[in-house]
């Protein structure tokens, strides 16, 4: 028992931290969901009771345990405080946990380990932390951004923006990161010159469209939409959605330009591109697609209906998951939401069938989005088997930074079937690690059988002398 305890200590530490440290940012995320909407500051004043002002002890702001201590009420002004807090802050806990078991505990065939474990597992928490929390970041902004959707009918775009720089910059800094022999299962998907030339140009058009609606040079869309909100309502019957449509036409159709002409510049270069660039453009390539899909779709949408069909906080949502997860994933999400739509129409006509009250069926797209690009997320061998069926040879079945043959050349993102380039001994990379890491988990496995069978060789032995002991401590006895 002393040995296995000692075997899953590692993982019984990762994941209690990845529990505390998911609880701890579920509580920082009922703040920004309840702050951010009111315009309020995220930091300042510290947490207090929103009814008397009463600043929170020590031991009540300790996530989840502290409305445990408190009853679920204020001491002071006795307001029940919402079960949404704890709730909340389990969630995220639970979701980081869920995040480390599939990273670094489950097994990598198996269902739960599928598609980046074996990646992370080999080659440890240290040396993949930026694509974690990348990941972990994601996740959180999708919880922040479905409480304010929920209530406000808004996304505010410090979270969406939060998750977007948090993907750019991580895999960016793992590709700086990234070894030769690290190049195998890379988790994103691969990065040519085309697609690095597109990115680099689509991100360029996008900082320099930002930076001009910043300054004013540039309208906001619907810029004029608070002077139809009637007082009390959330949203309102504007008029004006398909003249809106025009501008958004205009400034789409320049950042796809950009990109064409980005990648039309590097589409010609021989070879691979470095490692950094492969991780800086795999990640804005990412965003354009999964902002761009439901940027188009909101176009024709409100142009044909005539009203606004989705808000601009969805496509900086799925943009943010692209950032964070590669160009697939957004695009799974998007068909996948509706689905998640279909479940909440059920579920309000289940409860109004079984209570006699109607649940609340007005919900934004957002928080579909979200549920999508979670079960993705946390069930992505389920959705990896099902594409590969539905789309055969457009989701690989290995992701891989590439090392190319010749010693001295950097790597680059590409899927390899065949295992084209080779390492030392012979084998591709993908083979080497393979080998590696069965070996190292057979190591394992060996141990605990030799554990095993030594413990049950041992018993009998140690229960014929204990049953020796006995009759001479009897026989002892008699001649005494």
């Amino acid at each position: 028992m002393d040995d296995r305890l000692a075997l899953w200590m590692p993982h019984l530490t990762g994941l209690g931290f990845a529990f505390a440290l998911g609880a701890c940012v579920g509580s920082f995320i009922n703040v920004v969901a309840y702050r951010m909407p009111l315009g309020m500051s995220v930091i300042n004043p510290p947490s207090r009771c929103p009814t008397c002002g009463r600043r929170l002890r020590l031991h009540e702001n300790i996530p989840i345990l502290g409305w445990a201590f408190a009853r679920g009420r204020c001491s002071t002004c006795r307001v029940s405080i919402s079960l949404q807090y704890p709730g909340i802050e389990l969630l995220v806990a639970l979701m980081f946990a869920a995040t480390y078991w599939m990273s670094f505990v489950a097994e990598p065939s198996g269902w739960w380990g599928r598609s980046w474990a074996q990646w992370f597992q080999h080659y440890g928490l240290v040396a993949t932390l930026p694509g974690l929390v990348a990941v972990l970041t994601l996740l959180s902004c999708l919880v922040a951004s479905t409480l304010t959707d929920v209530r406000t009918f808004t996304i505010p775009l410090g979270v969406t923006l939060t998750a977007t720089v948090t993907g750019v910059a991580a895999w960016a800094l793992q590709g700086a990161l990234a070894t030769e022999v690290m190049a195998a299962t890379w988790p994103l998907p691969s990065v040519s010159w085309w697609v690095a030339g597109a990115s680099l140009g689509g991100g360029v058009a996008v900082l320099g469209a930002n930076a001009l609606l910043h300054t004013g040079s540039l309208t906001r869309s619907f810029a004029d939409y608070g002077e139809f909100v009637k007082d009390g309502e959330t949203l309102a019957e504007y008029p004006h959605a398909r003249r809106e449509m025009k501008h958004e036409v205009l400034l789409l159709g320049g950042i796809i330009v950009a990109a064409l002409v980005g990648a039309l510049s590097l589409g010609g270069v021989q070879g691979i591109p470095p490692p950094v660039m492969q991780g800086l453009c795999a990640p804005v390539f990412g965003y354009m697609i999964g902002a761009g899909t439901v940027w188009v779709v909101r176009i024709v949408a409100t142009w044909i209906k005539g009203v606004e069909a989705m808000g601009m906080g969805d496509v900086h949502l799925l943009g943010a998951a692209g950032a964070c997860l590669g160009w697939i994933d957004p695009l799974a999400a998007f068909f996948i939401a509706p689905f998640s739509g279909l479940a909440w129409v059920g579920a309000a006509g289940v409860v109004k069938l079984a209570s006699g009250k109607p649940l609340r069926r007005e919900l934004p797209y957002g928080p579909h989005l979200a549920v999508a690009v979670v079960a993705l997320v946390l069930c992505r061998g389920a959705f990896v088997d099902v594409g590969r069926l539905v789309f055969p040879g457009v989701i690989p079945a290995v992701r891989a930074l590439q090392t190319p043959p010749r010693s001295g050349e950097m790597g680059a993102l590409s899927e390899r079937p065949e295992g084209q380039h080779t390492s030392e001994k012979g084998f591709s990379n993908e083979e080497d690690m393979d080998r590696r890491w069965m070996r190292s988990r057979r190591n394992t496995l060996d141990g605990l059988r030799q554990w095993g069978t030594e413990a049950k060789r041992d018993t009998p032995e140690r229960e014929r002398n204990a049953q020796d002991a006995t009759r001479a401590g009897a026989g002892r006895s008699r001649s005494g």
